[in-house]
């Protein structure tokens, strides 16, 4: 056997957890998802799908806070179809989970406040209940091996949902009929491609990635209303046309797996941007709640540096990290003689995000892991209200009423603990832990359990 190969596979069995783990792990270690190795990073970056093929997994992610409890069940394969190629499918993954949502999210609330499945809203007109997102589904591509020099990875998303309501209101028993069909339907999906350089043999292993994901979301209704003077044909849709994302990814790891310090310094950013459109083709075409527009956009940049120290049965991960997020959304609305514009910049920084965590071998089994995680989070909100009068597409602005307000700085702290259990082929990780909002009374709770079977 090649020497590269050797010790490749002693590196996989002396860090079985780093091969076999998910998002459990790196929460219990109180890690950034970008800073610290982990297979999870599989969902950034599908070229990792070639190291950690030849498995199956099921991760369960229970959530309470504010009296509301969440449960977030997902679960996959990756099997290596050749030496080289690896496909692999997840079922039931959240668009919430693992850095998925940054810019592409905020950008989806300023349409659907409450998510997919609550009322979809403009600037004007009337707010209609979207489809929720079901059946989530990832499909994994790649290409390369563990000792591969590169990788090459494709993952493509999709969640979508639609609903068909139909109303017939005769209560009044009269001949006057109203009669309504509203369908709704939300779709989302998103592709990555990925790179991953270096076996895990060598000290230096570089990784870069882009993605691209958009979103539509629609109401349409159409029927008629007798009850109505005159009687009215109703036909109209409301729909964020669009929430479209681009993205880009990139870290280094620089030194040896198998111990001592591997450094690893990494950077995302994300752009997105939405286009809302309301038309009442029938009862009041171009209406001013028709012209009425909302632009939204958002940016969200991470970088940060990783620490992980290895020593026989001790692992020490540390990070810090920088995280800028801000969402831009326009409102323009006609007015008599011109328009009114309504603009909000609201900007959130976590300055510094340093998170530390261990990983201990108690028994050739059993694993044991704690971690903290703090973050100072502030920013500032920016309200700005134009008028102006004249042709829509070049109106006179004739007043600016601007206010900036700074955020309260709060200290966030997450605290978390966690066991790995290994038999055989089987690897259980567990984790319980909080979030601890300083001045409050509560705290949200978390918990996740992953397991996983693999073979060679």
């Amino acid at each position: 056997m090649p020497r590269t190969r050797c010790f490749l596979l002693a590196a996989l069995l002396l860090v079985p957890t780093l091969a076999q783990a998910q998002e459990a792990r790196l929460d219990s270690l109180g890690g950034s998802q970008l800073l610290v190795e982990d297979a999870s990073n599989l969902f950034m970056n599908p070229a990792l799908a070639s190291v950690h093929d030849n498995r199956v997994f099921f991760s369960l992610g229970v959530t309470r806070g504010g009296g509301i409890t969440g449960f977030d069940p997902h679960g996959g394969a990756f099997i290596g179809l050749t030496d080289e190629v690896t496909l692999g499918v997840v079922l039931n993954r959240s668009p919430a989970n693992y850095g998925f949502g940054n810019a592409f999210l905020p950008v989806l609330g300023a349409y659907m406040p409450e998510g997919p499945g609550g009322p979809l809203e403009g600037p004007d007109g009337p707010a209609e209940v979207s489809a929720p997102l079901r059946f989530p589904a990832d499909l994994f591509l790649s290409f390369g091996n563990p000792w591969s020099k590169l990788r090459l990875g494709f993952n493509l998303y999709y969640a979508g949902g639609a609903t068909r309501e139909y109303i017939v209101d005769d209560s009044d028993q009269d001949t006057n009929v109203e009669e309504i069909i509203s369908k709704a339907q939300t779709h989302l999906i998103s592709g990555t491609v990925g790179l991953s350089g270096g076996s895990l043999a060598d000290r230096f292993r570089g990784e870069g990635w882009v993605r691209v994901t958009y979103a539509t979301a629609w109401n349409d209704q159409t029927g008629f209303n007798e009850a109505s003077d005159p009687p009215e044909t109703v036909d109209r849709i409301v729909s964020m046309d669009r929430d479209m994302r681009l993205g880009a990814g990139a870290r280094l790891h620089i030194g040896d797996i198998e111990q001592g310090f591997v450094v690893s310094p990494g950077v995302t950013f994300d752009h997105a941007f939405g286009v809302f459109r309301f038309d009442d083709n029938l009862v009041a075409p171009d209406s001013d709640a028709e012209n009425a527009q909302r632009n939204a956009s958002a940016n969200n940049v991470k970088l940060g540096v990783g620490l992980a120290w290895r020593g026989g049965d001790l692992l020490v991960n540390g990070t810090a990290a920088l995280s800028v997020e801000n969402l831009k959304v326009i409102d323009t609305i006609s007015v008599t003689d011109g328009i009114e514009q309504f603009t909000t910049d609201d900007v959130s920084m976590a300055l510094p995000e340093i998170s530390i965590g261990a990983e201990y071998r108690a028994m050739p089994w059993l694993l044991v892991r704690a971690g903290i995680r703090s973050s100072v989070v502030g920013g500032r909100d920016i309200s700005t209200t134009r008028q102006a009068s004249g042709d829509a597409d070049d109106p006179f602005e004739t007043e600016v009423v601007q206010t900036i307000t700074p955020s309260d700085v709060a200290v966030d702290v997450a605290a978390s603990t966690g066991v790995g259990i290994e038999f055989k082929k089987f690897r259980g990780d567990i984790i319980v832990g909080g979030l601890f909002l300083p001045g409050e009374t509560d705290f949200t709770f978390f918990s996740r359990a992953d397991l996983t079977f693999h073979w060679d």
